[in-house]
């Protein structure tokens, strides 16, 4: 069966994220979506509970170089990696494949952290090569990480990189797997057994609204910079730009 997972979500646990599991769960089933991972910024939420689709345990760590997803979690990550700020990028993975997660490099060329063979050296076991948010930026970039996981036969992954209900499923993974379970969709990426599908860019205005979230109670003048960003949003969205 062909199983529909959005393979990059955050919920408000993350400090820029805006949905409750469950208004992200009732989200993901309105797109007809099968499943969801939730990603929270350097922080292994728990998502156990009773939701309309399966949601994943996964994180987004934040490493020197670039962010890196881990998906399909057996268990929190060891706070010991965090110790002294963020990891190293090869640290990170194998954190993630100790705690029984398979990696995948978020976004791995918004921004370009690391040269192509660098990202190769690491050895992550997959791809994400279609982002909603970086269609929105730069769709450029989705390809250019599609081409790198086509020459490297990386598994690909897609996500929207949602902050909010309302971004799920802008991108996802299509998996080709026995059953809608945990264990039977991280056999489907390990084996490569997967799809990434692009369906529409995010707007500037959900990303913009995030940044405001994040800043609510910063100091003051980073709200300000927030809200003028926000504002910015909004015009690029009515003026297409």
């Amino acid at each position: 069966m062909i199983v529909k997972a959005d393979l990059h979500v955050h919920s408000a646990a993350s400090w820029d994220g805006r949905s409750s599991l469950a208004a992200l769960a009732q989200a993901a089933h309105a797109r007809e979506l099968d499943a969801i991972a939730v990603c929270d910024h350097d922080l292994c939420t728990d998502v156990s509970g009773e939701f309309p689709v399966l949601l994943v345990p996964g994180v987004e760590i934040t490493s020197t170089a670039g962010h890196i997803l881990g998906l399909f979690l057996e268990k929190p990550l060891d706070p010991a990696l965090w110790k002294d700020g963020a990891p190293m990028p090869d640290a990170a993975i194998s954190a993630i494949h100790a705690a029984g997660g398979l990696a995948a490099l978020a976004h791995p060329f918004s921004p370009q952290k690391l040269s192509e063979d660098t990202l190769t050296a690491l050895c992550p076991d997959a791809a994400e090569v279609q982002n909603a948010r970086v269609a929105l930026k730069n769709a450029a970039r989705n390809e250019q990480a599609q081409t790198f996981a086509a020459q490297q036969k990386l598994a690909v992954t897609g996500g929207s990189d949602a902050h909010s209900a309302a971004e799920v499923g802008g991108c996802y993974t299509e998996l080709d797997c026995a059953e809608c379970s945990v264990s039977a969709l991280r056999a489907a990426l390990a084996a490569g057994r997967t799809r990434a599908v692009f369906d529409h860019a995010c707007t500037w205005v959900q990303k913009g609204l995030s940044q405001w979230h994040g800043a609510r109670r910063a100091p003051i003048t980073r709200r300000c910079k927030a809200l003028a960003y926000l504002c910015v949003c909004v015009l690029r969205d009515i003026f297409r730009r």
